[in-house]
């Protein structure tokens, strides 16, 4: 049954989305904001309707995850974490569609500053909650780090990932504290929202690939000699 309950819930969330579309008195609304946030471009209101249909997807692919998992034992063996994974991105999503759909359809042509400090805030716990998980995800090729130098040593594999969840839990902390910082001293929304974004592509991605690149070369000299 847990396989399907992120479907279940994406069909329920579409139906309500619907209904809400449906009774809005506004025919066009915003479908498109800069970066500056403000409203480029319009469509009918109906158009909102292909972000319940995103979840749809999420769940459609976790519940094809759920069926194949059983087959291959690297799977199985992640799967409670890669259900936490799905569940975290599953509320991130379903709290940022239901934000844009209530905003767009009131018609907004310009984004408050509070739509960057909510979405600096929610990557900020997204960030924290997946990279606390990290060192726990045993070695696959399917969630995680998945490079040769991870993916050809246990080793690398482990100590990789125990050091991207230390990073990737400061920085969603550092994250979440900056949104609040933001929101508090009225800071650019934006700025904050892309410096974040580009602090976690070093400490989520560049910073623990090179580790794991540093690592394996260190691993196949000692092999060799």
């Amino acid at each position: 049954m847990k396989k399907f309950l992120f479907l279940i819930i994406s069909v329920i969330n579409i139906i309500f989305t619907a209904v809400y579309v449906a009774l809005s008195p506004i025919k066009v609304v915003p479908s498109h904001y800069n970066v500056n946030g403000i409203a480029d471009a319009y469509s009918s209101k109906w158009f909102v309707m292909f972000m319940p249909c995103i979840l749809i997807v999420l769940g459609i692919i976790y519940l094809i995850y759920s069926f194949v998992a059983k087959r291959y034992e690297n799977l199985l063996k992640n799967q409670k974490y890669v259900g936490k994974i799905v569940l975290i991105l599953f509320l991130f999503f379903l709290i940022l569609f239901w934000y844009l759909t209530v905003v767009t359809l009131s018609g907004t042509k310009k984004l408050s500053g509070a739509f960057e400090y909510l979405m600096l805030a929610l990557l900020g716990g997204l960030v924290l909650f997946i990279s606390n998980m990290f060192p726990k995800i045993k070695q696959n090729s399917t969630v995680g780090i998945r490079i040769p130098a991870t993916l050809s040593s246990d080793t690398v594999w482990r100590k990789t990932h125990k050091l991207g969840g230390y990073l990737g839990v400061a920085t969603g902390a550092i994250l979440i504290i900056v949104a609040i910082a933001g929101m508090v001293f009225a800071l650019n929304g934006m700025i904050l929202l892309f410096s974040g974004v580009g602090l976690y592509m070093i400490t989520g991605a560049i910073v623990p690939c090179v580790y794991a690149c540093v690592l394996a070369s260190k691993e196949k000299s000692c092999n060799i000699e």
